[in-house]
């Protein structure tokens, strides 16, 4: 793997609720003129979950979240002639050419995303992916919980023999949803908020954070540890950029995948 001692001590610390001294386009500028070719496609499957979510912004006349590999023109073009995105997005294009019906199973496009993704990935980025697709599942069970939500539904395009997924169906008629041990810890922080949404995103962010941010064990001026800065910086700007009634739309929307 290759050393980018110089790139990564020019990188500003991160702190949550602090505005950064470097901005993710900024960012991504850099790491666009440093890595490799091998390391910077690395980045570009870290931002491919938000070239997703811009799908569905697109289909709906939204705003695009400008920190995806692909901006409106670029994405709408992709769509059209199927190029630059994975094979599995036109697959869900194709299975629900409906824009209700992409809207409404879009979370099996999520879902699809991780279990192509995952097996491909190594390191910290195989790390993280998995880390990102089992939190969003743990939330799903403690959410339907809290709002009366059928869990199987909710989770119906997910593999029902995959050990999480299976884990939180077997309790899908309990009073209260225990996740596995390792994701304990979240379900006391989320508990400790009481019923204030805006405390719990703010926690939930920063249980996120600092995951990841222990997750690249190696040399700071290693790739892995750039990657993990890439994902933090994404919840550093959505910290900066959320206000309280839009943490409780996100943690009221939370969907499979």
């Amino acid at each position: 793997m290759a050393n980018y001692y110089f790139l990564a001590a020019s990188l500003p610390e991160l702190t949550l609720g602090e505005i950064p001294d470097i901005s993710f386009e900024e960012l991504s500028q850099k790491l666009r003129v440093n890595l490799s070719k091998k390391d910077f496609a690395k980045t570009v499957v870290l931002r491919r979950y938000i070239d997703l979510h811009n799908i569905r912004c697109l289909l709906l006349e939204e705003s695009l979240d400008p920190r995806g590999n692909l901006d409106e023109k670029e994405l709408d073009e992709a769509l059209l002639v199927h190029h630059l995105l994975p094979e599995y997005v036109f697959d869900f294009l194709e299975e629900y050419p409906g824009l209700r019906e992409r809207m409404d199973n879009f979370p099996a496009l999520l879902a699809r995303f991780f279990a192509e993704e995952i097996p491909k990935q190594k390191g910290f980025m195989k790390a993280y992916l998995t880390f990102e697709r089992e939190w969003r599942l743990v939330m799903i069970g403690l959410r339907a919980k809290e709002t009366g939500r059928d869990v199987a539904k909710e989770l119906q395009f997910e593999d029902p023999h995959d050990p999480l997924v299976a884990q939180i169906l077997a309790q899908k008629d309990a009073k209260e949803y225990d996740p596995p041990d390792e994701y304990e810890d979240l379900k006391e922080a989320l508990a400790s908020c009481g019923s204030d949404p805006w405390e719990k995103y703010k926690v939930f962010a920063a249980y996120r954070f600092n995951k990841i941010d222990g997750m690249a064990l190696t040399t700071s001026f290693s790739m892995d540890w750039i990657l993990s800065y890439m994902a933090r910086l994404l919840i550093v700007e959505a910290w900066n950029a959320l206000d309280a009634k839009r943490g409780r739309e996100i943690l009221d929307t939370y969907k499979a995948g």
